[in-house]
């Protein structure tokens, strides 16, 4: 196992692991069907399954994700509808999850589970090298632009790859479609027919977080901001809406504006991975073969001085997710590039994907409107 890594989902209890793993799946599925050079950065992954206790002995059943092994299944986690040659926990079924744990945790936390010793598992390839925040500081300014440049492209990559489409009856009953349904509460029911039902899912849970984002940010944030999150209800907008950016196209029909991707979610220094490199292929980006068979194991343990380093994998696509790709670019600048313009400049020159369609051409709603600045949505 020493060129192997075991990557265990807890976190959350046994459903959100659940989620966490076939939305994974899925996604290195979606890579795969169209080749996505995106994978050629995403450690390959071996294997995946459900370990679990049964009668004092442990099992292991292999899961692709697909069709649900038994153990879920007598769990009473399998949701209520699925397409049954599609991922039952992929990530529509999550993203509907958790706007289900967003109204009521009850629902969630109550459920009764009859195998509750139950640990989701993946097996990926070891990378060699060191993560980016082991070395940041060792990097000359020319590798860190190389960084940059390389996180640009592969988010181009992962935000242009076709996420799944959304087929309500495939995964809502009746009542829940109606519960779903954007008639109440709208300012203006003409803008229902301009939003898809993937915008319908993240403004239903927004506005459902909203109901105690201040005592939330309470439990997160320092006792000195009280000030602020007594305001929070007044800077947050009174209908989420506002912040999909929709504009009025040439025939006068009414659009959704943001883009919608698929999102990693966590891209920060602890989930870039860099590995050594001669000095001409770090700054061509050509991989050198020869020298990378032979960098023994223990040549990155200096702590990376001296060495010339390029990025090669993005690590940990737990918290996959589908929405708005400014999500994704948030924390690469303020983590990843410490709110470097320069390195944020680098950054689009390889992106090349606007974070907002249709307002170079048509009047967008949210033109002089704090709501429809791409600062406020970053905020």
């Amino acid at each position: 196992m020493a060129n192997h890594v075991v990557k265990f989902y807890v976190e959350e209890g046994l459903e959100s692991s659940i989620y966490g793993l076939g939305t994974e799946l899925e996604f290195y599925s979606a890579l795969c069907k169209i080749d996505s050079p995106l994978k050629n950065h995403i450690p390959e992954v071996f294997a995946s399954g459900i370990l679990y206790l049964e009668n004092g002995s442990y099992k292991i059943v292999p899961w692709d994700g697909k069709e649900v092994p038994d153990a879920i299944r007598r769990c009473n986690l399998v949701p209520a509808k699925y397409i049954e040659d599609g991922f039952p926990f992929g990530v529509w079924a999550r993203k509907l999850f958790e706007y289900r744990k967003s109204g009521s945790s009850s629902s969630v936390s109550n459920r009764p589970v009859e195998f509750p010793k139950i640990w989701p598992y993946i097996i990926t390839k070891r990378c060699k090298g060191k993560i980016f925040a082991q070395i940041r500081d060792a990097l000359s300014w020319e590798q860190t632009l190389n960084l940059a440049s390389f996180l640009g492209e592969q988010l181009r990559n992962l935000h242009s790859l076709p996420y799944p489409r959304f087929f309500p009856s495939a995964f809502l009953d009746t009542k829940q479609k109606i519960d779903m349904s954007f008639t109440n509460g709208m300012e203006d029911v003409s803008y229902e027919a301009a939003i898809p039902f993937e915008w319908q899912i993240f403004i239903r849970t927004l506005r459902q977080k909203k109901k105690d984002a201040a005592s939330r940010l309470v439990k997160w944030g320092d006792p000195s901001l009280k000030t602020l999150i007594e305001k929070v209800d007044e800077y947050l907008p009174d209908d989420f809406v506002k912040l999909l950016c929709i504009f009025e196209d040439e025939n006068s029909m009414k659009r959704v504006g943001k883009p919608c991707s698929w999102l990693h979610s966590d891209i920060m220094d602890d989930n870039i991975y860099m590995e050594p490199c001669g000095i001409r292929s770090c700054s061509n980006g050509n991989l050198d073969a020869a020298l990378m068979e032979n960098v023994p194991m223990d040549a990155c343990d200096d702590g990376g001085e001296g060495k010339s380093w390029r990025p090669s994998y993005l690590l940990d696509f737990t918290d996959l997710s589908i929405g708005d790709p400014i999500n994704d670019l948030i924390p690469i600048h303020l983590d990843v590039f410490r709110g470097d313009s320069r390195l944020l400049k680098q950054f689009f020159q390889s992106y090349k994907l606007p974070l907002v369609r249709g307002t170079a051409k048509h009047k967008s709603w949210g033109n002089g409107d704090k709501f429809g600045r791409l600062s406020y949505h970053a905020m």
